[in-house]
């Protein structure tokens, strides 16, 4: 059922509009002639005994067209959302090479290659920015006894 509803390849768009059209003119005729059939200027029945029918009739064709709407903007739900999206499809992106990701030109300055051993002296870890020793921690905070406590005052 999923798949019916929402289907990878809906149908086109032009298709669906289409269909929905000659769906909705279809009910429109149909339910206006049998509303003429019902009506008292048709059928030559007062007024009093014919309404209850009429609008049974208005009711159901008003109804059936409803839901003809309803699953047109449901089978059009797939382009909705293809026209929402934004930026491109995954289909559309295109990578590179393996080797050539990080876009370097230069072999060696190209990130994914095998490591490469690091030069100690090129400085990587830097100086230490503490000029001062550690502090000693304050002493232990003991904990308030309600004696100890102070309430504030109004």
């Amino acid at each position: 059922m999923r798949d019916f509803i929402l289907m990878r390849r809906p149908l086109p768009r032009r298709t669906l509009i289409f269909s929905h059209c000659m769906l909705q003119i279809g009910l429109l005729l149909i339910g206006g002639a049998w509303l003429w059939r019902h009506s008292p200027a048709a059928s030559g029945l007062p007024w009093q005994a014919s309404w209850p029918m009429l609008a049974l009739g208005g009711g159901a064709l008003l109804l059936a067209m409803a839901l003809v709407r309803l699953f047109a903007e449901l089978w059009m739900a797939p382009h909705h959302m293809l026209a929402r999206r934004e930026g491109f499809a995954p289909g559309d992106v295109m990578t590179r090479a393996i080797d050539r990701r990080p876009a370097m030109h230069d072999p060696e300055q190209a990130w994914i290659s095998t490591a490469k051993p690091l030069d100690p002296d090129e400085g990587v870890v830097g100086q230490a920015r503490v000029t001062q020793p550690r502090q000693p921690a304050t002493a232990k905070r003991q904990p308030v006894t309600p004696s100890q406590r102070q309430e504030p005052s109004l």
